[in-house]
């Protein structure tokens, strides 16, 4: 049988403790953890994709565990972790408004400073939402260990666990707007019963999956990035907030997604290094040979030269962020509104010799097609 379905509060209680206790406990030693975790940019998306695909599996399997007092079949517990420190989720404001959609906090969550260094990989299962890969630490000593995989992006090809003759839990990689879409695409499909469904619990898990998908739609506006998937969830989700609301207060998406996209551009109060580190992610060739990292920023360029002081303090931040993490190539990717107009832009830094040959060749392959410039050409001299 299922585990008895619990309150998302309860859930997270829940995995905090089972996780306490595997490592403690010597009767636990040998037991089997399942973790779900998003990437390491640890993006509202990847945080609540990760704490909605866990507690769905947990509560409402694919396929039920027998009921057959014989079967050595037990139900799993899906632990959900964000890819970040504890102290990162400060970084996190539209993480707010959201979580308290559920009556949770970020002290709620379970981060990186909950995972035991001494947990063995071999103990481990692994699920990755909003993403396909594991990197850095993380995947060095985990990355072998992932059974399942719900995704947006590109699929890198890497081959999941199987061991012990047990099937791995599939992959589902879809190009949508926002990977909680396909998170809920999940829940609409494993709803089996009137009796499965508890209309306070559903409202708050509604809130936790409809903030990423709003945010990154635009609130469906966005005709670049939403697709049928992501209408059809913010449908299914809009139902059960109207389901789960007060008497006389009907649920406002659009009031939603404004109070949280206020809470994500507030960064005034952060400096420019935390900035750029708030949603950073990290690529390397196999060889080693160049790393590549990017920081998507909501505010524009000039924003954040205001923020150093000037032109050269900025490059030079922008030099150290990233020779720290032994970068050929920083690029930041922004995104501003002035008015009612929308503006993307794109800083691309070679910073190596590899890595001024790949921005060259960047800039003669997309010069013309995405406007590029130099602006920053004197930029430590």
């Amino acid at each position: 049988m299922p585990l008895p379905r619990a309150s998302l509060s309860t859930f997270l209680t829940s995995a905090k403790t089972l996780l306490s206790n595997a490592i403690t406990s010597p009767s636990q030693q040998s037991s089997h953890l399942t973790f779900v975790i998003g990437n390491e940019s640890a993006d509202l998306d990847s945080l609540c994709s990760a704490v909605l695909l866990a507690y769905l599996r947990t509560y409402f399997p694919a396929h039920a565990p027998s009921s057959n007092p014989t079967s050595n079949s037990k139900p799993t517990f899906y632990i959900p972790l964000s890819n970040l420190s504890r102290a990162d989720l400060s970084l996190r404001p539209e993480l707010h408004p959201v979580l308290s959609r559920a009556n949770l906090n970020t002290g709620d969550l379970l981060t990186l400073c909950d995972l035991p260094k001494s947990l063995a990989a071999k103990r481990t299962r692994w699920v990755l939402v909003d993403h396909n890969a594991m990197a850095g630490e993380l995947g060095e000593k985990y990355g072998a260990r992932v059974v399942g995989v719900v995704d947006h992006h590109a699929d890198e090809g890497k081959e999941l666990l199987e061991e012990d003759g047990e099937d791995n839990e599939g992959k589902v990689i879809q190009t949508v707007g926002s990977c909680a879409s396909l998170v809920v695409e999940e829940w609409r499909s494993r709803r089996r019963s009137a009796l499965e469904e508890n209309p306070v619990w559903d409202s708050q898990l509604a809130g936790i999956g409809l903030g990423p998908i709003v945010v990154d739609t635009a609130n469906l506006t966005s005709k670049e990035k939403t697709t049928k998937t992501d209408v059809e969830a913010v449908k299914f989700l809009d139902g059960l907030l109207a389901q789960g609301s007060e008497v006389g207060k009907a649920f406002d998406r659009k009031s939603y997604y404004e109070e949280v996209t206020k809470a994500k551009q507030d960064i005034g109060s952060l400096s420019l290094y935390d900035i750029l580190r708030k949603d950073y992610k990290q690529w390397g060739e196999a060889s080693g040979s160049i790393n590549m990292g990017v920081s998507s920023i909501v505010k524009d360029i000039s924003f954040l030269i205001s923020k150093a002081g000037g032109e050269k303090k900025f490059c030079l931040e922008l030099e150290r962020f990233a020779q720290e993490r032994g970068l050929s190539i920083m690029a930041v990717m922004t995104t501003s509104h002035q008015g009612e107009d929308f503006k993307r832009e794109l800083l691309v830094w070679g910073l190596d010799e590899k890595g001024m040959q790949a921005a060259a060749k960047f800039e003669d392959d997309n010069k013309a097609k995405l406007g590029l410039v130099r602006p920053l050409e004197t930029r430590v001299g």
